[in-house]
Parts: C-alpha cells; sequence; structure tokens
C-alpha cells in the first residue's frame, strides 16, 4: 500500500508539472479526487490493513493529497500567468461592421420587461415606488410586521442571515430581507395616510430549487392605506393587475392563507395556462399556480408603523414577477430566467 501511494504521487507530479492548459490540470485533478479518481478510492482498501498498518498508512496518504492538491492549483496559477503574458503581446484587429454579419442587439431582460409593465400599470391607480434595503434587521423584516422572534411563522421564509460576529452593527441580527415587506413599517413612518406605494425588487431564501422555486427571487408589492379600504378594493386590484398583465380570458381566485401580517389573509391564484387547470408539473399537479398573497394589514402592523387602525385601514399585496413571467411568456421552469442561456433570452 505504502509502495502504491509513492507510485501514485510520483506519476501525476511529474503529469501535473508538464501541464500546459486548464483543461489538462481539471483531467489531473478528476483522475486524482473525481468519484473513482485514485486517491478517492484509496481509502477503501484502509480496512483490509492491520491497524499497527494504517496508523503507518494515515499520515502518508494524508500527505500525498495535500502535496497533490497543492502541486495542481500551483501550476493552475502558472498556465494563468502565462496566458495572461501572451495576451500582454497579442494584438487584436477589429474587422469592419460588413464583415462581420447580421449585428446583435441586446434588449430587456423577459423579468425586467414585464416589472416595467407592472409599474406603469399602477402608476396609473397613483401608485409610487418604494425600496427597503437588501441587508436588513429583523426589526423590520419579522418583529414590526407581527412576526416576534421564536413565531413558527418564521419557518414560511427560509432565511439566509448574516455572520455579524466581527462586525459593529445595529441592535439585531442582520439578514438577507425575504420579502418586500419589510419596506411596509418604512412605508407607515415616512408618509401620512392616503398611503399608495409599491415595491417592486429582489429577494433571498434559502430554498429546495425546483421548477417553481429559486433562490434569488423579485417581488412586487403594494401598500394601500385609506379611510375605508376593504377586501372589496383587494379584490378588485387583484382583477386589475391579472387582467392588466396577463390579458382579460386569465382566470383568478381568492381563498383564505395565513400571513401573521394581514388579518384576513388570502392567497391569489391563477389558472395554470400549461395545462388549463388539470394538473402538471409546473403547477404541482393543482391546475393553479400561486400567483400572489394578500390581505388587509393587521392592526398592530398599523400601530407598528404610527397609523391609528381605528381611524385607517389598509391592503398589502405581494406578486412573484417571474410566475407572471411563466405564463405570460409560456415559460415551464422558473430557473430559466436567471441561467444566463442566451439561446433562451433571445426568444424575448
Amino acid at each position: 500500500m505504502e509502495q502504491k501511494i509513492i507510485q501514485i504521487q510520483n506519476n501525476f507530479l511529474e503529469k501535473i508539472q508538464k501541464a500546459k492548459s486548464l483543461k489538462e490540470l481539471d483531467e489531473y485533478f478528476l483522475a486524482l479526487f473525481g468519484k473513482t479518481g485514485e486517491i478517492t478510492l484509496l481509502p477503501k482498501e484502509f480496512p483490509k490493513l492491520s491497524k499497527e498498518k494504517r496508523k503507518q498508512i494515515g499520515p502518508l496518504f494524508n500527505q500525498t493529497k495535500q502535496k497533490l492538491e497543492k502541486a495542481i492549483q500551483l501550476q493552475r496559477n502558472k498556465v494563468r500567468e502565462e496566458s495572461y503574458k501572451k495576451l500582454e503581446t497579442e494584438k487584436f484587429t477589429l474587422q469592419p461592421q460588413e464583415s462581420q454579419g447580421k449585428k446583435r442587439q441586446g434588449h430587456l431582460h423577459p423579468v425586467t420587461k414585464l416589472e416595467n409593465e407592472i409599474v406603469e400599470l399602477f402608476t396609473k391607480l397613483g401608485f409610487k415606488q418604494y425600496n427597503a434595503p437588501h441587508i436588513d434587521t429583523e426589526g423590520y423584516n419579522f418583529e414590526l410586521l407581527n412576526i416576534p422572534q421564536g413565531h413558527p411563522a418564521r419557518d414560511l421564509w427560509d432565511t439566509l442571515y448574516i455572520d455579524t460576529s466581527n462586525v459593529k452593527t445595529t441592535p439585531g441580527e442582520l439578514l438577507l430581507k425575504t420579502h418586500t415587506s419589510n419596506a411596509q413599517i418604512r412605508i407607515m413612518r415616512e408618509f401620512k395616510p392616503p398611503i399608495r406605494m409599491m415595491s417592486i425588487d429582489r429577494c433571498f431564501r434559502y430554498e429546495n430549487v425546483d421548477a417553481r422555486h429559486e433562490h434569488t427571487l423579485d417581488q412586487f408589492e403594494i401598500v394601500y392605506i385609506d379611510k375605508g379600504v376593504n377586501m372589496a378594493n383587494l379584490q378588485y386590484l387583484s382583477e386589475y393587475f391579472f387582467k392588466g398583465i396577463l390579458g382579460k380570458d386569465i382566470k383568478a381566485r381568492l381563498r383564505p392563507k395565513y400571513y401573521p401580517f394581514v388579518e384576513p389573509g388570502a392567497g391569489v391564484d391563477g389558472l395554470c395556462i400549461f395545462c388549463k387547470g388539470k394538473g402538471c408539473k409546473v403547477c404541482g399537479g393543482v391546475g393553479w399556480l400561486e400567483l400572489a398573497g394578500a390581505g388587509m394589514i393587521h392592526p398592530t402592523v398599523l400601530k407598528n408603523g404610527g397609523i391609528d387602525p381605528s381611524i385607517y385601514s389598509g391592503i398589502a399585496w405581494g406578486a412573484g414577477p417571474e410566475r407572471m413571467a411563466m405564463l405570460k411568456y409560456g415559460v415551464k421552469d422558473i430557473r430559466s430566467f436567471k441561467n444566463g442561456d442566451l439561446k433562451f433570452l433571445e426568444k424575448f
């Protein structure tokens, strides 16, 4: 076993030091440390050895592994440096425009186009844009929204916390905002009713990524506060939004749903256009896609924002532009929007 380890080390060290490209080094790395690599498979033979022999082989194996990893990294750096030197001496000549073939022209990302449509749609109703920080405190993201520490509803948001052990920060843990609702309290404290504000921004969650979920997502949310605001306004705004973005034929439904910062709360669904309600992979077999969450702003949240709930009432209404884009553009996998595939993006 000892001879075998030394032989692997010597053979690969020589190959690594002669490698002239990153591709070669990647092949050697896989040959050593891949799923069936020689270094990966060696420990499977250790149980056959005596206890005394394992004590000798263990340190040698670790030293060899570290030596080979370091050799690959050093050679990678060397190859990169050599390529940089070549670039410094090379001369590039731009060909005339006529010989470059069809001119490529950029365009807005499909989700950005849709978000611009949404902003324009609600601007017509007198809503103004407002965005809150991406890095925020637990206070604005949870506690002031009626979600105190230890509340089971926090499990609904798979939160990404920031390690601040070596940084001086304001009291309370810092996190990447999980929803645009972290703007609600700021809006209430900065503006007096009547309030018509909208936020369209990026949010972050520790999600299990699949055809309907992403760890980095966009959200659209409105905050509408005035005297006499009620669920009828919520119904109207839901239909106004869906029909304005997806067309007059889109069907929508409201169903009871729990959110700590609204009472009562509602889930707003759109009929799945891929299966026409029959059930498919995109909608999870239910025939509907959840496109929005909404409800009447909870009296406690209004109080936290400095607004008297005995005088004013309000609506909080949030939707996912990417899920709307899936319906609008006929996209079956939400991951397509952020994977950087130009062939996909050029369709729009």
